[in-house]
Parts: C-alpha cells; structure tokens; sequence
C-alpha cells in the first residue's frame, strides 16, 4: 500500500516537473518505456587539484560531494590528467582513446602554418573529426556540454566543436520562450543576483588588485567574462543535463567551469576561487535529484576534475618583461614564433636549426629568458631536458627534471616525450616548473595548469565503491581508465566490480552476510531491475546473501529468473526455492554465497488453512565451507499474521531443522521475518539465538522498512554463540531507497572458537 502511495506521489511529482514540461515545450525527444541498461551522468569539476577537493571539503565549501562520501559509499581516487594538464587533453583521451592529442591549448598547426588556440571551433571540430577516426566515442548516443569536444555525443551543447541548440530553438514556436521563462524562474533570479555578487567581487579584486600593481585593465577585461562562466554557462547547463536525464538519455557529461577561471586570477587557494565551489556543489546536488527521479533508467553519477592548478607568478610579474619580448632578443635571426598559454608553451624558429644551434639556443632560453625547463626531442624516443641545473637526458635522468617524489613520474616523463613528438610541437617545449623551481606561468594568471607540476597534473574521480576501475596496479587513475570503467559500464560487460575472498585464511578473518527483501526487484519508482538490486549487494561486498521475495518465470516480472540473474552478475552460486509455484511461474527466497556451499533442505512452511488468503511462506537450509568450518544457515520469509508466523517459528525450532543434528556447530538464521523485537515470536527466537543488531556495543539497532521512512526493524540476522559480531549496518544510500522497500541489513562474523 506504501509503495502505490509512493508511486502516485511519483507519478504526481513528473507531471508537475518543470523538465518534463521544458521537454515538451522543446520538443525533444525521450524514451517511451524504461530501459533496463543504466545511465551514466559524468561531472567534471574543471581545475580543481585533489589538494583543493580535500581542502574544500574540510571548509564545509563542498557539502554535498562530502556526503556522497559519507553516506552514499563513495571514494576518492587520485587523478592524474596525462599531459598536457589542460581539458582538451584530457577530453580526448577521456572521449577517444588518445593521449596528448594535441601538444598544448595554444600551438602552430604545422600543415599551415597558423597559430591555433584550442577555443577556436572550426580548429576544434576538423581535430576531432580525426580523433574520431582513432577511437569511438564515449559519449555516443548521449549530450554533451560545456566541453572542448562532443565526445561523439548526439547532441552537443556548447562544445567548442560543436554549440547545438541551434536546431533545436529555430524549430520550437517562439511563443513557447515565455513560458519558458516562467518555469525556470527561479533560475533566472538565482543567475541575476549571482551576477551581481560575481560583479561586485570582481570590481572589488579590481581596486585591491591595483593598490597591490597588477594592471587594473587585465582585471577589468575579466569581469564579464567570469561572471558569464562562472554562473549562467553553469545554470544553463545544469537545467540542459537535468533534462537529459528525465529524457532517458544513456550518458551525459558536462564540465562546470567557474572554480579554474577564479583560481586563474586569484590563485587555486584563494578565497573567492574556493567559494565559486559552492555553486558548483549546489549545480551537481540539483542534478542528482533529478537523477533520483529518472523514469527511464537508473543513473550513476560519477565526478572528476581533469586537472589542478599549481599556484604561481605571472611571468611579467617576475621579470618586468613578457615571454616574447624575452625570446624575441634570444631568436634575432630567425625570429621564432611563441605560443605559450599558461606554464607550458612552444617556440618555432623560422628556419630549420643545426643541432649545435639547438643547445646554444635551448641554453640561452633557460640563462637569458630565465625559462626554468626547455625540452628539445633528440631522436630514438628521447629528449634533453635544459635547466640552470645543467642537461639532463629523458626519460634516464627524469628524476632530476622533475624529482624523484613526483607523484607521477613514470607517466609524466613518457607524456612529456609524447608532447615532445607531436606533429604540431615547436622545437623548443617550455615550462614554467621544473625540480627546486618556484612555478611561473608565461600568461598573466596567479594559478595555472597545462605543465608538468604536481598540482596541476593531480585531479581526483569521485567514484560508487563498486565501479569496476582497472588502474593496472597504480592507486590513481588516468583518464585512460575512466573511459575504459565507462565503456564497461554502459555496456553492461562490467558495470560494477565483484570482489572476491582472499584464499589466505590469515588475512580474511570475517564472514560478511547480507539478508535483503529484494520486493520482486522492484523498486520504488515502480520498475522492476536485478541489476540494481546487484549493485545493492554488490557495494557491500558479502560473502553470503540470504534473498526473499524473488520471482522465476512470472510474467509480471518479464519471465527473469532473478535469483539466477542476480548470482551471475555478482559471480556467486546460488539456492533457490519457490513458496510459491504455479506453472512456470514461482516466487520464494534464495542463497548467495563466494564459498561452497551445499543445500541441506528446503521447504515450504504451515499455514493457517483458514487464513486462505495469506500467501506461501517457505524457508531453505544450506551449509558452507568457510575456510574448512561448516556453517548453518537458514533463510526464510515468515508470514504476516501472527498466529501464523508463530506457528512456522515453532516449526524452524523444532527437530527437523534448527534442532535437527546436522544443524549443530554455528549456525546463522535470517530473512524477512515480519516481526518487531520483543513479540512472541522474537522472544522465541532468543531463546537459542542472540540478534546480531544487540551485540556490537555502542550500536544503536536500525529499522529496515520502509526505505523512505524506516518505522519498523523486521529484517533480521540471528546468529548462534560461536559467533561473535564486528560490526552491522542497515545501508541507506539513494539507490538502497530506491531499489526495494525493505532496507538491507549486513553483518560482519567472526567465529571465536576458529580464530582463538
């Protein structure tokens, strides 16, 4: 009754939704039926360094992010973003499979000679037109927004290669745009009084910029600019994504801006970086809500940032003089053109150098030009490496360019060289940090990133536990391996990460069981999915797991066999037995387990014959093999009605089955037994077993119905006095309310006999 009262409040709350009625409006197009496939909503937060994330978290700027980590069973994986450290390069390794597709945000195309700054959409799209042809899209089939490249998304929405909405706004009647208007009004105010405050900041950092001598007109040039990244490109992607949701599209990223653009100006740490992070959060806290209310698919929302930022001086500020005008006295004849955005840059000679030239040149960048890293290819896959500490040869020596503590340096010095061979490098690669260097960026910035520094190449994923993530023994990840985990995921070959038991029975000292009402797997947006209630189980990671409420072959849940299903997408062997059986069609409870396991019996339980209305209730008795300990457990979903359900204990209690000699040594009862602690029926139970929820001291016993509001704590594991409890939790996460009406409740076991 609970779950069609939810159903209906839904169903209520999607008429009502100002995206379904923006989608109508629009008229773009939705999936007419929900999809069992999962979706998948990517966020990257553009900029901001591990360091930063953690920072932000302990000031409280990031309260949502924080408690993904707390309470929905999230991690924190560190990030390294490949080089160059800007988006382009890590979106087309991300999208396409390609690392360092190009050497720099701002470079010379070698084919025509021109200088090319990666915001130039025309350059944009004809270069990912080519990364096309070397990897397929991650985002196919999905949107994309506010990225350097569509990711191969079917619609785009300001992507330097391609804007979208175009087509879309010439189609719809203009009329609709008032209405429009009318539905995200509050959005518009919340963009207009965000403006503001952005505006003011920035006049204010204006003045306190001049009375510090920066230029006041660098200041200046800026303040339209931030105000329109950092809050209505923000808002405007936010309602786009959030649409995209509710239309069922299969996966969705969007970058948000705003954090990068502050900390360029007033460096990573400040605080007026660290409090655009705050809208930031707001914006991802909007689209998981939406995300909650999908009708279509179930959603994973992953976040990242592509790279950091070092804190640095402006390279003007340090010298008195700009990067070309340096170089423009060292490259007399030929001349050389500087391209040079951020800490990392290129220089072309006009003409062709001999080898002697090249050093005398790379040396006089490095004493005269003061550039603390020059990078020259040598051939044969290596480098020198030019510093005021002397040359040094790559990758051999790369411990002197870029220390010996970087936490990345295997992969740095190959990205380096990587970049140093690219089609379109200069001759010279130039960087504005280097080992025992204080960092400068050749742009007039206080944060900057595109370079090799610690910072600005170290990110973060904030990532479910379960996501299947191959890092190739590395504890970070690239993105490489982002798009290796998304692929996997949205194609269902490995959308989440089955652990398995180690073998050492020293290192694996507890039994973790889970009990789980699983309501058909149906969940309480009113579809049915085993997939989602596998991800259920499988982000806790038992060893054994006791179902009820399953169906085989019945139609109202499309013939699936969900135990089977279940057991095969989390690795396990199962038992299961049907209460319930008519036909084909069958319904009972079902055992999960990572160690062998056996079936001693199972069967269906007394009924109150004159009670024809209550439905079957069964029971099923297994042993496994816990490291060469035999242990009992019995799994079973008890009737509604009193009379009834003590009647079935009585039975469970009795000597053909908890009292039966092969039910000796330790033994584990558990299910849905549809009674609160202190009945007669509970009272009954304790007479021979102890409620794992009363034996962890400190804890305080958790309900597990209903998931919106638990009032009721009728899910239980009883276990015998050979075991003892580490520790238990009843998982609350969004996608446990969401997934069945019944909370699942995980114990951890150790048996004290064994591990004395």
């Amino acid at each position: 009754m609970i779950t069609h009262i939810k159903v209906l409040f839904r169903n209520a709350r999607s008429f009502f939704s100002r995206s379904e009625w923006a989608i109508h409006l629009l008229r773009l197009s939705k999936l007419n039926k929900a999809d069992e496939k999962p979706g998948l909503v990517m966020i990257q937060i553009d900029g901001l360094s591990l360091t930063q994330f953690q920072r932000a978290r302990q000031k409280g700027h990031l309260p949502f992010l924080n408690s993904l980590l707390q309470k929905e069973r999230y991690a924190v994986h560190p990030f390294y973003s490949g080089l160059p450290s800007n988006t382009p390069s890590v979106q087309g390794e991300l999208f396409y499979g390609v690392k360092t597709c190009v050497p720099a945000f701002s470079f010379v195309d070698r084919k025509t000679g021109q200088p090319i700054k990666m915001n130039e959409s025309a350059y944009v799209a004809s270069l990912e037109a080519e990364l096309k042809k070397q990897g397929s899209g991650l985002l196919a089939g999905g949107s994309s927004y506010s990225n350097i490249f569509a990711g191969g998304a079917e619609e785009a929405h300001c992507c330097w290669g391609k804007m979208g909405w175009s087509g879309v706004l010439h189609a719809v009647n203009p009329f609709v745009f008032p209405f429009l208007m009318i539905l995200y009004i509050d959005i518009f105010i919340r963009t207009f009084l965000l403006l503001i405050i952005e505006v003011a900041i920035a006049i204010f950092e204006c003045i306190r910029g001049t009375l510090k001598g920066k230029v006041f007109l660098r200041e200046l040039d800026l303040i339209w600019l931030r105000a329109l990244i950092c809050v209505s490109l923000r808002e405007f992607v936010t309602a786009g994504a959030s649409m995209d949701v509710m239309r069922g599209m299969p996966v969705i990223h969007l970058n948000l801006l705003g954090y990068d653009e502050q900390a360029h100006c007033r460096g990573p740490s400040s605080k007026f970086a660290h409090w655009s992070l705050q809208g930031v959060d707001d914006a991802i806290r909007r689209i998981n809500r939406v995300i909650k209310r999908s009708p279509y698919r179930d959603y994973d929302l992953w976040v990242y940032s592509d790279h950091g930022q070092d804190k640095t001086i402006p390279y003007l500020i340090k010298y008195g003089t700009t990067l070309e005008e340096a170089v423009k006295k060292i490259f007399i004849q030929p001349e050389a053109v500087v391209t040079a955005m951020g800490p990392m840059g290129h220089i072309y000679p006009q003409k062709k150098l001999k080898k002697s030239e090249i050093g005398s040149f790379a040396q006089k960048l490095v004493d005269e030009a003061r550039i603390p890293l020059v990078i020259t290819h040598q051939g044969n896959n290596k480098a020198f490496a030019w510093t005021k500490r002397g040359k040094f040869i790559l990758p051999d020596e790369s411990k002197e360019v870029f220390g010996e503590d970087h936490p990345f340096l295997p992969e740095v010095t190959e990205d380096i060289l990587r970049a140093c061979y690219h089609p379109d490098a200069g001759d010279f690669i130039i960087l504005g940090w280097c080992k025992g260097e204080i960092a400068i960026s050749f742009a007039f910035e206080y944060g900057a990133h595109a370079g090799a520094g610690r910072e600005e190449t170290k990110g973060f994923a904030l990532l479910p536990l379960d996501v299947d993530i191959e890092s190739n023994g590395k504890n970070y990840l690239r993105p490489t391996n982002l798009r290796k985990a998304a692929e996997n995921f949205l194609s269902q070959k490995s959308f989440f990460r089955c652990l398995k038991p180690d073998p050492d029975p020293a290192i694996l000292k507890t039994l973790r069981i889970m009990s789980y009402n699983v309501h058909g797997c149906k969940g309480m947006d009113n579809r049915i999915s085993t997939d989602r209630i596998a991800r259920v189980i499988a982000r806790y990671n038992p060893d054994v797991v006791a179902l009820q409420e399953l169906d085989a072959g019945r139609s109202r849940s499309f013939g699936i066999d969900q135990a089977q299903r279940i057991a095969k997408r989390l690795e396990m062997s199962f038992h299961f037995h049907p209460a319930f059986h008519y036909k084909e069609e069958q319904y009972g409870n079902a055992i999960l387990s990572r160690y062998p396991m056996a079936l001693i019996k199972k069967d269906v339980l007394p009924k109150l014959w004159n009670k024809s209305f209550l439905e079957f209730r069964g029971v099923i008795w297994v042993m496994i093999d816990y490291q060469g300990t035999k242990i009992n457990i019995v799994n079973t979903h008890l009737s509604l009605w009193p009379q009834e359900r003590l009647l079935q204990i009585k039975t469970l209690l009795d000597g053909d089955w908890l009292q039966h000699p092969d039910c000796s040594g330790p033994v584990i009862l558990c299910g849905d037994l549809n009674m609160v602690p202190n009945s007669v029926v509970y009272k009954e139970i304790c007479k021979r077993f102890k409620d794992s929820q009363l034996m962890v001291a400190g804890h305080k016993p958790l309900k597990t119905w209903f998931v919106g509001f638990p009032v009721m704590r009728i899910d239980h594991i009883f276990v015998t006095q050979e075991f003892s409890v580490d520790s238990i939790q009843v998982s609350h996460t969004a996608l446990d309310r969401s997934a069945s009406d019944h909370l699942p409740i995980i114990a951890d076991l150790s048996l004290e006999q064994r591990l004395q």
